[in-house]
């Protein structure tokens, strides 16, 4: 087994992995050269010497290396990796937008992984790609992407009772027999050896963990504001503790896949319990994807909290809420522009009401999805109107929807950002305001920053001042690369 070379600090990572420090789960593993088997920080068997031990910024690398995954702390189970962000390295940067690609559900497949059609949605050379990934991951795409498919297919086949073949389908294998071999050649075990007693047959419960401090309750807080009856629900009692859920549309080729979610905080556990329905079964891996943007749960919050904790001592672990679907957060984004939250939510509410698909759901206050953008443009201006949305946001919503269906603009994180806020600022109706608070939410931009934004402009004492944007962008400039952290702070947490 090979060490590849590594800028991770040996003795730090040991004194994390005898503290069993949560802050660390997915920043590193832990590979044992005795056993062939590698852990996450979080780990509780008994730690093994430090001599025996050899260190991984990713799962990848520790398996590229030879070692197989433990069965007991589940590596699939870890927050994902993060780069330390500098908005000054663009190296680093497109490192990260690759990354998200080769991290989502639609890279999940048998066929061969095309660096060119990668390195052409990211607008760079394939050779460049190739540099900058070989940099950053320390392993080539195709190991970084087998390594996801295996880690998915582990987690599936110990938290569900899924058969066999629907797992091996779901982690993008062409096959079952295939899907067995490639298993039992880097794992050493055969499929069902993973599975574990006391699964529900008819259940999917499936566990995301996150890097603590996490302020759940300022998250489910943050869901609740915002809550569109018949589409979303959050239920939390006295204490904070609660529970999200809401119907989900995922797309997935030319068809749309309908179901609901349920989210739970275990937040003892550092994680996130996960139910959803049957009709979500087929796009489980982008569910999965999706989950991680919208709770925010692969953040860190050592980076964050070194940046923000001088000026917001009293919101650490504060994330920021993402998005359910892109398109969705964009339509919300226009239809809240310069009016409050509550009247905001009003009109969402009659726009799914009126164009969403109905669901059947188990709870009676959960029953349409939100309309697609096919069916907002063919919506009439009268039809709009008559749910009290003012012309100029109707000229929007089509403008968004026209560009989401027949203009490219793809509303999710990993493709580049500038060439998005470009499309997006091109759009009648959207300013810059809503181009960066999409940033933020959707498009999961960590450095976003709405310097129009009335509350903002008042937390920073800028509001009556001359050209208040300018200042507020220069009173959060030493929030960078986390002003998107420091604008929901300022938004619900007060003045720093």
């Amino acid at each position: 087994m090979s060490n590849p070379t590594t800028a991770l600090d040996s003795t730090a990572c040991y004194q994390a992995l005898l503290s069993r420090d949560a802050r660390f789960d997915g920043q590193f593993f832990t590979a044992v050269k005795t056993t062939g088997i590698y852990c996450r920080p979080v780990c509780k068997v008994r730690a093994p010497l430090a001599k025996n031990c050899l260190f991984f910024a990713s799962a990848a690398r520790a398996e590229a290396a030879g070692f197989r995954p433990c069965l007991r702390c589940r590596p699939e189970l870890a927050p994902a990796p993060v780069p330390r962000w500098s908005t000054q390295d663009a190296s680093q940067i497109l490192a990260s937008q690759a990354t998200q690609l080769l991290d989502s559900a639609e890279s999940l497949t048998d066929a061969p992984l095309r660096l060119t059609d990668l390195a052409a949605r990211l607008g760079v050379s394939a050779r460049h790609l190739r540099r900058i990934l070989a940099q950053h991951l320390g392993v080539s795409p195709s190991q970084y992407r087998q390594t996801r498919r295996l880690l998915l297919a582990k987690q599936l086949l110990c938290d569900t009772a899924l058969p066999i073949v629907h797992v091996a389908q779901l982690s993008g294998f062409a096959s079952q027999r295939r899907f067995n071999a490639v298993f039992a050649e880097h794992y050493r075990l055969t499929p069902s050896a993973c599975r574990r007693d006391g699964r529900g047959a008819n259940e999917l419960r499936l566990m995301l963990a996150y890097r603590p401090p996490y302020a759940e309750a300022a998250t489910l807080r943050f869901f609740g504001q915002r809550a569109v009856p018949g589409l979303e629900r959050v239920d939390v009692d006295e204490e904070g503790n609660g529970a999200f859920a809401r119907v989900l549309r995922i797309a997935n080729g030319e068809r749309n896949h309908l179901g609901w979610l349920r989210l739970q905080f275990e937040a003892a556990a550092h994680r996130v319990q996960l139910q959803l329905s049957d009709g979500l079964l087929p796009v489980l891996p982008a569910v999965l994807q999706q989950v991680r943007w919208a709770l925010d749960l692969d953040a860190d919050p050592l980076a964050i909290e070194a940046a923000l904790a001088g000026d917001f001592a009293h919101c650490a672990g504060w994330r920021v809420p993402g998005a359910w679907d892109g398109f969705e957060m964009a339509v919300r984004a226009v239809l809240g522009q310069q009016i409050t939250v509550a009247a905001a939510r009003t009109l969402t509410q009659r726009l799914v009401q009126t164009f969403g698909d109905p669901l059947a759901t188990p709870w009676p206050q959960l029953t349409h999805a939100f309309p697609t953008p096919e069916r907002l443009l063919r919506a009439s201006a009268n039809e709009l109107g008559k749910l009290g949305i003012v012309r100029q946001r109707q000229i929007a919503i089509r403008a968004l929807a026209n560009a989401v269906l027949h203009g490219g603009l793809d509303l999710k994180p990993g493709p580049p950002l500038q060439t998005t806020l470009q499309a997006l600022l091109a759009l009648p109706g959207i300013g810059e305001w809503t181009a960066q608070y999409i940033a933020m939410r959707a498009l999961r931009w960590p450095d976003a920053f709405p310097a129009g934004d009335i509350v903002v402009q008042q937390r920073l004492g800028v509001r009556n001042r001359p050209q208040p944007e300018r200042a507020a962008t220069a009173l959060a400039a030493a929030w960078q690369p986390w002003r998107s952290y420091a604008v929901i702070r300022l938004w619900h947490g007060g003045s720093p």
